[in-house]
């Protein structure tokens, strides 16, 4: 039995991938996709905690006796939070790395949420949701700067897939906000059982994750696996696990007809094991890698190529929050529905979403970005206008539901894609991709924060069937602008149309086979 060799020499091709893929080991390989299961299962926690809460906030208006105005007061904070804490964040994870902000900013999320029930009015309500939305914005930042590391190794896209996990939390927390509001569950013991769950459930998986895209790790050592996942062979004796089978690799030596490389040193994984093999017999070793690009200062004007995605995650943010808000209000005031078929319409607008962004990653790489958010994009809008057309009619309850559906799943691609191309280009030019998304994301947050508040204001003139009509324009916005989403300019790319909203065209490591297969 031997070693089997997966992956390819480098390819420097400017495209802003990994451009190291090669003689991995199963074993290497599995570290990799540990890392995006890591990744997936702190953005499910993150989702299902903030979405448990929105189902409670009645009750805890009553608790307080407080008004629709200080309510409203109250619930500011949380866009206050967000908004101090992300540019922060994003300097800690361009300094430190993913990975300890993301071990902080989970242990405080998850514990945060007791600080509401303190609240005994509308200011200290809105110091409370302040210091839990910090908290959730410093660990989404962070939790897509390390998808961002992770899918810049695998050298083809996860980004969307990533992004299903906390759409699926969303779905969950939701039903169990509803189902705890149903049964009057205290809120403390909601907290208390979720905060828990989110500790247990993720911190210990944060040791798979991939450490180095920090400024200060990166400077010397490169991107490098977890301390917790550093071993360089897996099993004891040195054994290096190959799917279900073992490769032997006591005291050094491997089986005649293994393969070896040099390793560069500024691979995210461990070295395969050494071998015995004689030079002359080994496998020629590849090219060296390319130096990584110098760290650029972060300036306003280094950051200005990501304007363009910044409004893009804008208008798409802006549509997922008139979806979350309005949706409901929408089917009950202006198509009639009754007040539990109206909620039918932003669960379907997160179910399609999460349909789309599980098929996501796969699609694009197929059809190129502009093939799928485009006329995903287009279709939303004209399903929407329709909705909005019919609204008043006898149809309208159930268009208006199929309209939010379909937007849902118009809009499914677009964030993931943003912060995908955002933290590519930040490879390019040098900037820390922390930064990079810290931006990306603060001008998105601005349109779920703000757009609601907006389409409100915007319906005391022209009634709310009306203001919905932005999100349509916004819509078709994202459908004209879909090529900013592929990143890098097209001479950067290898293979064509379809390489400029794709990863070129170059080996990257197989997933492993059987054991059978691996002999």
């Amino acid at each position: 039995m031997s070693t089997r060799r997966m992956g390819a020499e480098p390819v420097a091709d400017g495209s802003g991938w990994a451009a190291v893929d090669m003689a991995w080991t199963a074993a290497q390989w599995r570290r990799l996709r540990r890392a995006r299961v890591a990744t997936m299962v702190v953005f499910f926690f993150l989702a299902l905690l903030l979405a448990a809460w929105a189902p409670r906030i009645p009750q805890v208006k009553d608790a307080l006796a407080l008004g629709d105005g200080e309510l409203g007061l109250a619930l500011l904070g949380a866009p206050v939070g967000a908004i101090v804490t992300l540019w922060g964040a994003g300097v800690l994870v361009s300094r430190l790395g993913s990975v300890p902000v993301i071990r902080f900013s989970l242990v405080a999320y998850a514990t945060l949420g007791l600080v509401i029930i303190a609240a005994t009015g509308p200011l200290s309500l809105f110091a409370a949701l302040a210091l839990l939305s910090g908290a959730s914005c410093a660990l989404d930042l962070s939790a897509n700067a390390q998808a961002a590391a992770v899918e810049h190794r695998f050298g083809r896209r996860i980004m969307m897939m990533v992004h299903a996990a906390w759409t699926a939390g969303a779905l969950v927390g939701a039903g169990l906000g509803a189902a705890a509001a149903a049964i009057e569950l205290p809120l403390s013991i909601q907290f208390s059982v979720l905060g828990a769950l989110t500790v247990a459930g993720a911190l210990p998986l944060t040791g798979w994750m991939l450490r180095g895209d920090g400024s200060r790790e990166s400077a010397s050592t490169g991107f490098v696996v977890s301390d917790a996942a550093a071993d360089a062979v897996d099993g004891a004796d040195g054994e290096v696990e190959t799917g279900d089978s073992a490769v032997g690799a006591r005291d050094g030596v491997v089986e005649a007809g293994a393969e070896t490389h040099a390793w560069p040193a500024t691979s995210m994984l461990p070295p395969p094991p050494a071998t015995g093999l004689s030079p002359a017999s080994a496998a020629p070793a590849p090219p060296p890698v390319p130096a990584a690009r110098p760290v650029t200062a972060v300036t306003p004007r280094a950051l200005l190529p990501f304007v363009p995605l910044s409004v893009i995650a804008f208008a798409s943010f802006l549509g997922e929050g008139a979806a979350a808000d309005w949706s409901a209000v929408y089917l009950t005031d202006v198509t009639g529905a009754s007040a539990g078929v109206a909620g039918i319409g932003y669960v379907a607008f997160m179910a399609c979403m999460l349909v789309v962004r599980l098929v996501g990653d796969r699609a694009v790489e197929t059809f190129g970005i502009r093939r799928v958010v485009r006329p995903l994009a287009l279709t939303a809008a004209v399903m929407f206008a329709v909705a909005l057309a019919s609204g008043a009619t006898r149809t309208g309850t159930a268009l208006g539901i199929v309209g939010f559906a379909v937007l849902g799943a118009g809009l499914a691609c677009v964030i993931p894609a943003a912060f995908s191309a955002a933290a590519r280009a930040a490879n390019l030019v040098g900037l820390p991709a922390g930064a990079v998304i810290a931006v990306v994301s603060s001008v998105g947050y601005a349109g779920w924060l703000t757009g609601p508040p907006l389409i409100g204001g915007l319906a005391e003139l022209v009634g709310l069937r009306g203001a919905l009509w932005s999100v349509v324009a916004f819509t078709c916005a994202i459908a004209l602008f879909a090529g900013t989403l592929a990143g890098p300019a097209r001479s950067s790319w290898t293979s064509g149309e379809r390489g400029a909203s794709a990863p070129p065209r170059r080996p990257v490591p197989p997933r492993p086979q059987d054991s059978a297969d691996m002999s």
